[in-house]
């Protein structure tokens, strides 16, 4: 689906049913009067515009093959400002309020919940995609920092006093502290050990449980003493009616900020942990492509040795054509050992070489064709990843005249498209699955892109990501 449209489509489901709750919860507590009515729909425009926005810039600008600091904040940034112009726009020229101030009628609104709506929904983003990632991960605990888990909530509630008390006044700065802080303090913890446990995050919706039940839960202990400090004044029931949607839009952004951080500490800790197996394991030599030995197989060597040597006899400028592809293929080999990723370009050049190569080798019964976009070529891709793949072509099928291969490498979008036709052999290799599974740890290590394999009954064809840089 089109980015911008999946996009669109999210903000609006989820605004929607933000706004049906919100009259929903009206209905419930008799507060839904003709002037209430007619108060709402005067302002739906504002409050459709304060969710709608922030989540669709969150969805349409967020790059998942960048978790940088500035790739987080930019769609908060650009809600901000999309938001921001929307009620000027609308204050000051549609409905024409005289009383229109941009601080009073903007400020507090797009800073407060605008932003941390966007910002919210990239952390859920980036959770997600680490979730993904880190799924095969052995959940065994992980050793996590306490002045991490403390500090979460502290910075949360340090950004939301400095922006109440720019927006309003100093007490109600302080009241984050003594209402808000605690329960976050209490729900950062509760959080940790929560994904710490192998038990409660075993099945995939317990995670989502997990989030909608801690918040809701403290929201409700946050609403229950702040209606308890004013009892002495007013009615409990008024005090609750009158409380629960502020409370409902002021407290869950908060929560969400501290239980989102402290899941997103968690699978970087698991990811590090991860790393570190791999690196025991020797693994981190075959994600620094240190894998030149493995790629050269001495079959593939004896192979054309033996094929150069029956050149010489028989086509004595063919032999030459193909030692110089064959030397081009070993260069390549040794200039790109140290190397993580390549340019587009110079991958399709070095494909050519080794595809040149097998042509030489099974004359009649190989042939290739590549198509590549001039934009894909600037483009970067995991080096030696389509030797991986032509090699497997080679490995799995029949290749001769009577039976030939034909091979095409095109590109698509943000991917590389390597297709080709089946002859399987008649004895089949057993095969380990090591070479797809080496491949998508490489190409993991870069980009939260997976590879794509559609595997027929007459082709299989391989998807791989590029990346946009290096």
């Amino acid at each position: 689906m089109n980015k911008i449209l999946k996009s669109l489509l999210i903000a609006l489901f989820v605004t929607v049913c933000l706004h049906l709750v919100s009259f929903l919860v009206l209905e419930m507590s008799n507060q839904f009067d003709k002037q209430e009515i007619n108060d709402s729909l005067k302002v739906i425009p504002i409050s459709f515009s304060l969710f709608f926005f922030p989540i669709f810039s969150s969805f349409f600008f967020f790059n998942k093959n960048k978790t940088t600091f500035i790739n987080i904040l930019k769609s908060g940034v650009i809600s901000v400002l999309i938001v921001g112009l929307f009620e000027v726009i609308y204050f000051g020229l549609i409905i024409s309020r005289q009383n229109f101030k941009y601080f009073d009628a903007v400020l507090y609104r797009v800073i407060f919940i605008g932003f941390f709506i966007s910002f919210f929904c990239t952390i859920f983003q980036i959770v997600k995609l680490k979730t993904n990632i880190n799924q095969k991960v052995k959940r065994k605990s992980i050793q996590f920092s306490w002045k991490i888990i403390l500090l979460i909530p502290v910075i949360g509630a340090f950004i939301y006093s400095i922006i109440i008390l720019v927006t309003t006044h100093y007490t109600n700065a302080i009241m984050v502290w003594l209402r808000l802080f605690p329960f976050g303090l209490l729900l950062s913890i509760i959080s940790i050990h929560f994904f710490n446990k192998k038990f409660w995050i075993s099945k995939k919706y317990n995670t989502l449980l997990f989030y909608i039940l801690s918040i809701v839960i403290v929201i409700l202990l946050s609403l229950f003493t702040q209606v308890l400090s004013e009892m002495e004044y007013r009615k409990f029931s008024s005090i609750l009616i009158r409380m629960i949607i502020p409370s409902i839009v002021i407290y869950s952004p908060y929560y969400l900020f501290v239980v989102s951080l402290v899941h997103l500490y968690y699978l970087n800790s698991v990811n590090k942990k991860d790393k570190l197996f791999l690196t025991q394991q020797s693994l981190e030599t075959q994600l620094n492509y240190q894998q030149l030995k493995n790629q050269i197989s001495p079959h593939f060597l004896f192979n054309n040795i033996n094929v150069l040597t029956s050149l010489i006899e028989e086509n004595p400028k063919k032999a030459v054509q193909f030692s110089e592809n064959l030397s081009h293929i070993y260069r390549y080999f040794l200039e790109q050992e140290k190397q993580d990723v390549v340019l587009v370009k110079d991958e399709i050049e070095f494909a050519k070489s080794y595809l040149d190569l097998l042509k030489d080798r099974f004359e009649g019964g190989f042939a290739f064709l590549i198509n590549i976009d001039k934009e894909v070529k600037e483009k970067y891709i995991v080096t030696t990843i389509l030797q991986q793949v032509l090699e497997n072509v080679v490995k799995h099928n029949e290749v001769s005249s009577s039976h030939p291969i034909e091979v095409t490498i095109s590109s698509v979008k943000n991917s590389i498209i390597v297709k080709n036709n089946k002859n399987p052999k008649l004895t089949t290799l057993k095969t380990s699955q090591k070479g797809i599974e080496n491949m998508k740890s490489r190409i993991a290590f870069f980009t939260y892109e997976k590879i794509v394999i559609n595997d027929l009954v007459d082709s299989y064809t391989i998807q791989l990501p590029i990346l946009e840089s290096i």
